[in-house]
């Protein structure tokens, strides 16, 4: 990996927390970074002074010192801080949590190595400020999603706001990652040195899983199989619940399982206002640990990912879950989006529902050991530690430059 000489100390500004359920990008890169001996500050999204942090409270996420200091040591050489907004003057605020975060890297940091600036949160309020007060020798910007095409920038204003802010922070940064080709075409019109860095899976953690888990969860014992599974959150701007609806009712002998949040428009919904409460075969089991998550794929059957065609996802979208569900050998059904496209001989990509719902009972029918090495070793091409050791010898060379 990286040499002795390419040690950094890192300022990781997220736009997820922490200890979100589940395993996200960012925290699949910041929390391997610290293995390789390079020192991680992960700063978590601000937190108002309110539900959200009194909720963390009551979990016992907030110890005394912590509430004061913001900071949790969550490893070595990684620590989370947690920025506290105590009011809604977002401009002085950034202004103030930019110099805490500065000063306690100061006191967290190597002095004799180059501090990376590496920012996730391009929405973050008052984002020019962290740029201006957080000292750094070098400023990357992840891309992950297709932001302007969030539902909540619902008018030319608003996302002409988030989209100028993005260009500010691609046109500055002396590298821009971006994880599918059409976020790669866009931030290239803001800066050339924009490199493809398409997600990838925890190969380690879901490889042979059929094979070393025979554990049944409670919850999926009486649940006939076959199981067709999808994980993740049921959002309105990319789960299709229309298409999803079709295939639980083409195949009322199959079982139908989703993990993750019932949540459209970020509001907590039953299966019955979703509409699927007629659907005897559909069972919702609610969030689980990202730790648990090779107990439950191990036993399924098929991984469908039912996402629409829209601008977010033929944008910007490159689930996570795809690698993980290739590394467990699983047959994988997914909607026509680009980034599945250099995987197209290890998954059924459909171009409509029908398709879509054939493609299940053929991922069924036509699976076998031979096409489960095929997932697998794809999989063994696409790991995080790859990932990570791409993008650190992208940094190092293009940081001998400046």
């Amino acid at each position: 990996m990286a040499q002795e000489k390419d040690k950094y100390n890192v300022i990781c500004l997220s736009n997820q927390l922490w200890d979100f359920p589940l395993w996200t990008n960012k925290r699949h890169v910041m929390g391997r970074l610290p293995k390789l001996g390079h020192n991680v500050l992960f700063v978590d999204p601000p937190i108002n002074f309110g539900r959200i942090f009194l909720k963390y409270l009551f979990q016992g996420k907030w110890s005394i010192s912590r509430f004061f200091t913001w900071r949790k040591k969550e490893a070595e050489f990684l620590e989370i801080f947690s920025p506290l907004n105590f009011h809604h003057f977002t401009k002085y605020l950034s202004v103030r949590h930019a110099k805490k975060i500065d000063t306690a890297a100061q006191q967290l940091f190597d002095s004799q190595r180059k501090t990376i600036l590496w920012v996730y949160h391009v929405e973050l309020e008052g984002l020019e400020n962290y740029l201006k007060y957080i000292k750094h020798d070098f400023l990357v910007y992840d891309c992950v999603d297709n932001y302007e095409a969030f539902p909540k920038y619902d008018t030319l204003e608003k996302r002409k706001k988030i989209s100028d802010q993005e260009k500010l922070l691609a046109s500055r940064a002396n590298i821009v990652f971006a994880t599918t080709p059409g976020l790669v075409e866009k931030l290239r019109k803001y800066n050339p040195n924009c490199y493809f860095t398409p997600n990838v899976g925890d190969y380690d953690r879901f490889i042979k899983i059929k094979s070393r888990i025979k554990e049944v969860p409670e919850n999926l014992i009486n649940i006939p199989r076959p199981i067709i599974a999808f994980t993740g959150a049921l959002d309105e701007y990319k789960f299709d619940k229309q298409l999803f609806k079709k295939v639980a009712s083409d195949y009322p002998g199959y079982s139908f399982v989703v993990i993750g949040p019932v949540a459209l428009k970020d509001k907590n919904i039953s299966s019955k206002q979703l509409g699927f409460g007629d659907l005897k075969n559909v069972f919702f089991l609610g969030t689980k640990k990202y730790e648990d998550m090779p107990m439950y794929l191990a036993n399924f059957d098929v991984m469908i990912i039912p996402y629409q065609l829209n601008d977010y996802t033929v944008g910007g979208c490159f689930p996570v879950k795809f690698l993980d569900y290739l590394a467990a050998g699983l047959p994988v059904v997914v909607t026509d989006l680009p980034s599945y496209t250099p995987f197209s001989s290890v998954c059924y990509i459909a171009k409509n529902p029908n398709e879509f719902s054939q493609n299940i009972r053929r991922a069924l029918e036509e699976n076998s050991q031979e096409k489960i090495k095929l997932r697998e070793e794809q999989a063994s091409k696409n790991t995080w530690e790859g990932k990570v050791y791409t993008m650190l010898s992208l940094i190092s060379e293009n940081m001998n430059k400046i």
